[in-house]
């Protein structure tokens, strides 16, 4: 009874608090009049606090009021999450959630303690990092096309590596070998330096992992491919995966910022023009080009039907590739 209270009545009990606040203390407010927090699901020091940390530098410079990072790893991005959804939706506590957050965990876990379009109003896409397909050199293959040959012709005989079941490596992989109707191997690591440094000490052949360059730009991988569905700005001479011989395939890790479900409709196009603005600046792309990625942006609207499709997508890829609800 306790779990069912804390999961339903809580958000509502916050809406109807915030609304009571706003109307006798908060007339004649702008928004926002004071700091904003914005939630990483992720740990210190990664891809994805970097982003949330040049984001929240250059929302704060444009709304007028602090925008600083609160980071809070764990449950596979879910402890963030969790903590912002049951957060009044005032609009000073956000998300930084990425596709495992919004699209891919509804199809790992049996229970989830949110829902991704119901506890959530999107607010925008930020940035976008696709996964990059490489090899190790001792693999006589020059680009997708020569591998796609190579593994139909070996059935069974050729592995890749990934950071563990259901990771966007590993995903990445099996979608990979379901548009190419091939048998690869999975190799499960614990983490993507293992899986990385898997290939360089020849115990595998393949990855796909998003933090390639400077392995492959080294000559200890040989990148083939890139998983977007158009060239990288931050690796334009790498082809895509899609334009060597499988069609619309595509696999990124994308970052976008959401707010606890209810948060008022003018206060979202504030954030979202906030955004928007960011991702014009140089030191903003400039970051995201550092971190292998390119910008994205849009509508609320946009971004809602990208975590829908990309849910639809996942749950079709996690299924064939039998990996089993935790």
């Amino acid at each position: 009874m306790g779990s069912f209270m804390n999961r339903f009545l809580r958000p509502i009990f916050l809406t109807i608090a915030y609304s009571f606040c706003l109307t006798v203390f908060g007339q004649g407010l702008e928004y926002p009049s004071h700091a904003i927090k914005l939630v990483c699901v992720h740990a210190p020091g990664g891809s994805a606090d970097a982003l949330s940390r040049v984001l929240a530098d250059k929302m704060s410079k444009i709304l007028g009021q602090q925008v600083f990072v609160e980071n809070k790893p764990g449950a596979g991005t879910m402890l963030g999450a969790l903590n912002v959804a049951q957060s009044a939706p005032d609009g000073y506590t956000l998300l930084m959630a990425s596709v495992t957050t919004l699209s891919i965990n509804p199809s790992l876990y049996a229970q989830m303690s949110y829902q991704p379009l119901k506890d959530f109003t999107p607010v925008a896409l930020v940035a976008q990092t696709p996964s990059v397909l490489a090899v190790s050199p001792s693999l006589n293959v020059k680009n997708v096309k020569e591998l796609l040959e190579l593994l139909r012709a070996n059935p069974g005989k050729f592995n890749y590596s990934s950071p563990g079941q259901g990771t966007s490596a590993h995903l990445a992989g099996a979608l990979f070998a379901s548009m190419a109707k091939v048998d690869v191997v999975h190799i499960p690591y614990k983490a993507s330096a293992s899986a990385v440094l898997s290939i360089m000490a020849g115990e595998v052949h393949m990855t796909f992992e998003n933090s390639l360059v400077p392995f492959s730009r080294s000559g200890k991988l040989r990148p083939l491919g890139i998983a977007s569905l158009k060239r990288s700005i931050s690796w334009p001479e790498l082809p895509t995966i899609a334009e060597q011989g499988l069609p619309g395939y595509e696999s990124t890790v994308w970052y976008g910022v959401v707010a606890p479900a209810g948060t008022p409709s003018e206060e979202v196009k504030k954030l979202n023009e906030a955004i928007n603005l960011a991702l014009t600046q140089k030191e903003m792309l400039d970051k995201i080009k550092n971190l292998s990625g390119d910008p994205v942006g849009g509508t609320p609207e946009a971004f809602t039907e990208r975590i829908k499709a990309d849910t639809l997508k996942w749950a079709q890829v996690i299924k064939t590739a039998g990996v089993e609800k935790q």
